[in-house]
């Protein structure tokens, strides 16, 4: 059974206790009405049922004359307590009522440069910073294949595939280049050319092979006869990048990636330096998958950029 304190705390209703802290701001019932834009038997009702709740007159009204009991002073004085608490969390979380919350997570293949992408991240966190961005790394074919599972929504890949319920945006290009680090015996070296690099030892992504996201890269080593030994392969290009500045081989990074290497010397580029190769950067989504407000915002974004992109490249007047 109930004790009568919990008893009250249960029944009583903070829409009595708010009408009667106006009533007594406004030191009438019919002001109190015209406030909360109610008419004055409803603020009359609110009233005397706060009162029956609690067990105790709370106005003395009388002809001409309206003034608080000792009960009632002391019951304001617990509300206007208690209401301006409870104003500071409405002002609060009115304010983000409206407001776009939520968790996006995107898998990117490590090694994608692709500025539509990183222009929509700055806008959609500009526009909505109460959602968690997610980024995690993967191979463009497990993205690819977590898409088709439904455990993933939005990929950032260099693989397009024909496959039923699976949406691809051309997003852009990259650009990649063979390079080798400060350990390396043809760094710095002059005049190379891609005889000079046949036979020797070669670090891999996980794509770098037939009909995967960086077919465009073993493309150009098939046609200049790079037979050497593979002795490392990483899916990350930080991971590639590190065992490149390492000396354990060459391999190839995206071009835009190696810039700030190169121009501190850590990274020195080899041949071809002519029809380098060339990946496709795609936007991998599910066709036929609800997808929340959040992602369903990010991809229009993202669309967006990617013609604005396009348009500023080719069609500027």
């Amino acid at each position: 059974m109930l004790s009568p304190r919990e008893r009250l705390l249960r029944n009583l209703d903070w829409n009595l206790l708010y009408t009667f802290l106006v009533i007594v701001e406004e030191s009438s019932i019919t002001g109190a009405a015209r406030k909360l834009s109610l008419s004055q038997p409803s603020v009359s009702n609110a009233l005397k049922r706060l009162e029956e709740h609690l067990g105790m007159r709370l106005i003395q009204r009388k002809k001409g004359m309206f003034s608080l009991t000792e009960q009632g002073l002391r019951v304001y004085e617990y509300i206007s307590s208690a209401g301006s608490i409870i104003d500071k969390m409405a002002e609060q979380y009115a304010g983000e009522a409206g407001a776009v919350l939520g968790e996006l997570h995107i898998q990117v293949a490590s090694h994608v440069s692709c500025q539509p992408f990183d222009d929509s991240l700055a806008q959609f966190h500009r526009l909505y910073p109460n959602v968690l961005i997610s980024l995690s790394s993967q191979p463009s074919a497990d993205i690819v294949d977590a898409v088709a599972r439904g455990s993933l929504h939005i990929g950032i890949s260099n693989k397009k595939t024909a496959q039923t319920g699976l949406h691809f945006d051309l997003l852009g290009y990259e650009q990649m280049a063979f390079y080798c680090g400060p350990r390396h015996s043809l760094f710095g070296r002059e005049g190379l050319t891609a005889a000079d690099m046949r036979g020797l030892a070669y670090v891999s992504f996980e794509s770098d092979q037939p009909g995967e996201g960086l077919s465009a890269v073993n493309s150009v080593r098939t046609e200049q006869q790079f037979w050497g030994r593979l002795v490392a392969v990483s899916p990350n290009e930080e991971e590639v990048r590190r065992l490149i500045l390492a000396g354990l081989g060459f391999g190839a990074l995206t071009v835009e990636g190696a810039k700030p290497f190169v121009a501190q010397k850590l990274l020195f580029q080899l041949p071809p330096y002519d029809n380098l190769p060339v990946n496709e950067v795609y936007l991998v989504t599910p066709e036929n998958q609800l997808l929340t407000d959040v992602e369903q915002l990010f991809i229009g974004m993202l669309r967006e950029a990617t013609v604005a992109a396009v348009r500023e490249r080719y069609f500027k007047p």
